[in-house]
């Protein structure tokens, strides 16, 4: 009640210090876009806008601009990332592939590219979709990729339609890479962000199964986040880390 009797034309909230807009989420975002707001600066958080907005930059051009070497709040290494980012954001506009520029990788411990460990034959290529709208959610389709011993691109897939199946799909699916990685050691499981591994860590909990099979590929370290990869790895000249937008560079 408050902050309507307060409004006030000449000064509207800010969209972008709000997560949802609701059925304003088409205006919330028009809006955004026509004050090219630093919101759309990939990894951009909403602390560091309120950081340059002091610092008086307010939009994604003036921050792929700035001479500033120092924001208050805004470490320099984070400075100098985000000005590259926004940089390439402004270069990319209108091309198909975005431009992109590797990070230095001469760093311990080891970051980006240098957490890519040596290609094996066995190597898998997982993905996951749940649906989560019902009681408990449920994880729906499990997918690899692999290759077989000719070098066919190959895709597996297990489904499940209720709770048993998607406890069956789980015990499957762990069978057949802790199978793969027993046959060689150097085998690896590439995921993109952490939802995969996140999932399975919580059906292994809920259904009690394959808890020895999963904390050996954990302890281990079988799962590759390509996220992590990526975001240490690559400055990519898209608004967003997601799968979707990385997947415009290939």
């Amino acid at each position: 009640m408050q902050a309507q009797q307060a409004w006030s034309p000449e000064t509207p909230p800010d969209p972008a210090y709000y997560k949802y807009h609701g059925h304003w989420s088409k205006q919330a975002r028009s809006e955004l876009a026509e004050r090219d707001h630093l919101c759309f600066t990939a990894t951009i958080t909403r602390t560091q806008i309120k950081h340059f907005h002091a610092a008086g930059i307010d939009t994604l051009q003036q921050l792929s601009e700035t001479a500033l070497e120092h924001v208050p709040g805004v470490s320099p290494v984070l400075l100098d990332r985000l000005k590259v980012q926004a940089r390439l954001q402004r270069s990319s506009i209108g091309k198909a592939r975005p431009d992109y520029q590797l990070v230095d990788h001469d760093k311990e411990p080891a970051t980006g590219l240098q957490l890519l460990p040596p290609h094996s034959a066995q190597d898998v290529f997982f993905d996951m979709e749940g649906f989560p709208l019902i009681e408990d959610g449920l994880e729906y389709l499990w997918g690899c990729t692999y290759f077989t011993d000719n070098g066919e691109r190959t895709f597996l897939d297990f489904w499940a339609h209720d709770a048993v199946a998607e406890k069956r799909a789980f015990e499957n699916i762990i069978d057949w890479v802790y199978a793969r990685w027993k046959a060689d050691s150097s085998m690896h499981i590439y995921h993109y962000a952490s939802y995969e591994v996140s999932a399975c860590r919580r059906l292994m909990g809920r259904f009690g199964t394959r808890e020895y099979e999963l904390d050996q590929l954990l302890r281990n370290e079988v799962f590759v986040d390509l996220y992590r990869v990526v975001r240490q790895g690559l400055i990519v000249g898209e608004p967003r880390y997601s799968i979707k937008n990385i997947e415009l560079l290939y």
